[in-house]
């Protein structure tokens, strides 16, 4: 696993460390965002046993509730007729909030959207969300989640949205094991790239991403025991969950 300084070094030039950092409380999901950087650096939400249904839009949206100063994307324009092979991904995916009309429209808000490589989008980050969906069935889950910029060299999207390009995604995962009555955790930090194989591979510890970016930032609410986990395998997907429309994921 890469070694990291620090999250304030992750977000060196043009990123400050005297932006102004902001929670956006959307009801289903609160997201922590950088108005100067218009773009969120953390999620978070709690799921209960699906029983929505609520129909994903169509379209993207500027969000119209960033506070007075704070600047979000200037463009609902797709990624793809930037830079080929980007998607407009979602931080907090349209169906974990599909028991709420408002939450799943405000879900495709671009403060909630981030330039994703459409391999990665498509593919092990549909995995990853697959995991909440699921278990959420079984216990309610707790979902974290952030990015992480390193790299300028990608950075397609500043003049057409204003935003860079992520370079790594982390999400944590905190339930009940049903077996036991422990709480349970799992976590995973992924490169923004396509072709990445087993969500296995990506595997770590809450410790390890809090030792890497700070607790401030990972701000993970679990015991000890839980932040130490670091199972060797991605939790199997329980026979009969239905993904609705995680299978269905987002174009360009």
């Amino acid at each position: 696993m890469r070694t990291w300084t620090c999250l304030l070094l992750l977000l060196a030039l043009p990123f400050s460390a005297h932006a102004q950092i902001v929670d956006l409380d959307k009801g289903g999901y609160v997201l922590t965002y950088d108005c100067d950087n218009h773009t969120a650096l953390r999620y978070e939400y709690t799921l209960t046993e699906d029983n929505g249904s609520e129909a994903r839009p169509s379209s993207f949206y500027l969000d119209p509730d960033l506070p007075q100063g704070c600047e979000g994307q200037t463009s609902t324009a797709s990624y793809q007729s930037e830079h080929d092979g980007y998607d407009r991904g979602h931080l907090v995916t349209s169906n974990h909030m599909d028991y709420s009309a408002s939450y799943i429209h405000e879900a495709n808000y671009m403060s909630n959207i981030v330039p994703q490589v459409s391999g990665f989008n498509q593919g092990v980050w549909v995995k990853a969300e697959n995991i909440a969906e699921c278990y959420r069935d079984i216990a309610p889950v707790t979902v974290y989640g952030g990015v992480i910029y390193d790299d300028t060299s990608n950075d397609y999207f500043q003049t057409s949205h204003g935003i860079r390009t992520p370079d790594y995604f982390w999400k944590t995962v905190v339930t009940t094991d049903p077996d036991t009555d422990e709480e349970k955790a799992i976590s995973w930090l992924i490169p923004n790239e396509a072709n990445l194989g087993s969500l296995d591979d990506y595997i770590v510890s809450i410790d390890e991403l809090e030792a890497d970016f700070g607790s401030s930032y990972v701000a993970i609410n679990a015991s000890a025991a839980t932040k130490a986990m670091r199972p060797d395998t991605t939790w199997v997907q329980p026979s009969g969950c239905n993904l609705g429309l995680v299978a269905e994921t987002q174009g360009p």
